[in-house]
């Protein structure tokens, strides 16, 4: 009968240091996230380069909602519209090359799109913290343009891809403030006429004035997005 108490102390001392390591529950960094469904509002700061001919959106200010449903874990999806005011150059194809940039002029982008999100903790936030992974899908539309362009270019609409990384501090598990990163990938699409000769400069077959040079007639680019937010439980 004792040599079985003593094999049982053996037994439960492993349990017990191991639990020692360990944190009690309410000395715990993590803390389940309870609520599955938030709505965020927020604003962000483009900073576009206006790609290799400078046409495409540039720097500016936006805002946005989204409507966020979290999985049970790791995984959160989303769904969001918003609008940012940028400026992007005027480029006239037929004035000499000092005279035809015309400066920069609004530009007025409304999206909307799906994000799918990986939380890097899970369920759980660590020390209020809740880092994360995400892409968005979606599309883009520019709205209006200047009179002052001949040359017939436009932003249009189009679809983008944006992956980003960020993270939230939960101050409850009703309310959250956000802030994150993005690459908002886009195709440009130039008009023919900034492949011909401007008619105030024409170039020569050795050297082309024309403003696009490339031979190619679209181009894809990286315009960075920061965004912070603030997010309550539905």
């Amino acid at each position: 009968m004792k040599w079985r108490i003593f094999a049982g102390l053996l037994l439960a001392m492993p349990l017990r240091a191991s639990a020692q390591v360990g944190y009690l529950p309410a000395q715990s960094p993590y803390r389940s996230i309870d609520r599955g469904i938030y709505v965020e509002a927020g604003g962000d700061r483009i900073l576009g380069s206006g790609g290799a001919l400078l046409v495409g959106p540039r720097d500016g200010t936006g805002e946005g909602l989204r409507f966020v449903l979290r999985g049970r874990n790791a995984l959160q999806f989303s769904f969001g519209i918003w609008t940012a005011a940028t400026v992007r150059s005027v480029i006239d194809a037929n004035d000499s090359i000092a005279r035809r940039n015309k400066g920069l002029f609004p530009q007025r982008l409304i999206g909307g799109e799906f994000n799918a999100q990986l939380n890097l903790t899970g369920g759980k936030t660590w020390h209020h913290l809740a880092p994360y992974a995400g892409v968005g899908f979606g599309v883009v539309h520019g709205q209006g343009g200047p009179a002052i362009d001949t040359s017939g270019y436009s932003f249009g609409t189009k679809l983008f891809i944006a992956p980003g990384l960020g993270n939230r501090l939960f101050i409850s598990q009703r309310l959250y403030l956000q802030t994150d990163v993005r690459a908002l990938f886009w195709k440009l699409v130039y008009p023919a006429s900034y492949s011909n000769e401007p008619s105030q400069q024409p170039g020569t077959v050795d050297h082309s004035n024309a403003v696009n040079t490339t031979g190619s007639l679209n181009q894809y680019t990286l315009t960075p997005e920061l965004r912070v937010g603030i997010g309550i439980a539905w």
